[in-house]
């Protein structure tokens, strides 16, 4: 899809998330899919949360039930470069999410706007305490943070190299 920046290289190789993270306001807690933590990804361990400890589940929008699996500190970069960590809990869903709940909680703002003259998405979140800002995108009236991922271990088996 057009309007999305090409992965950058620094050293390794660095490969771009390929759904990148949707910030939802909907969402309770950043919740991440396990395959990007495990296996091909192996972005790190999955370690118990107060939340799988007490049992929580995740309610799908065909009322099912999720499970939550644990959390983990995922590390990225994100579209100018920066390197960020976040606290994501673990369930199988789709797609990674980052609640907007729990970034306002964490010290930062998120602004969704739009430039009226040009129709340029202008959206942003930052971070109150360093005042570094993080683009979001538009992409099918969702908005995205796109993320980078690098390689740590040679020839680890990558899906989608940029």
């Amino acid at each position: 899809p057009q309007g999305k920046p090409p992965a950058r290289k620094v050293g390794n190789r660095r490969f771009r998330m390929a759904r990148g993270i949707t910030v939802d306001s909907g969402a309770a807690d950043n919740v991440m899919p396990r395959r990007l933590v495990i296996g091909k990804w192996n972005r790190g361990k999955i370690r118990p949360s107060e939340e799988s400890r007490a049992g929580v589940h995740y309610v799908a929008a065909n009322n099912g039930r999720i499970r939550n699996e644990g959390e983990v500190n995922f590390k990225f970069n994100t579209s100018s470069g920066d390197m960020k960590s976040m606290c994501f809990q673990v369930a199988e869903i789709n797609k990674a999410l980052a609640a907007v709940s729990a970034l306002v909680d964490s010290n930062h703002r998120v602004v969704f706007d739009k430039d009226m003259k040009t129709g340029a998405d202008i959206s942003f979140i930052i971070d109150k305490k360093t005042n570094l800002s993080t683009k979001m995108r538009r992409e099918r009236n969702v908005w995205v943070i796109d993320a980078w991922i690098d390689e740590e271990e040679p020839g680890m088996d990558f899906a989608r190299p940029e």
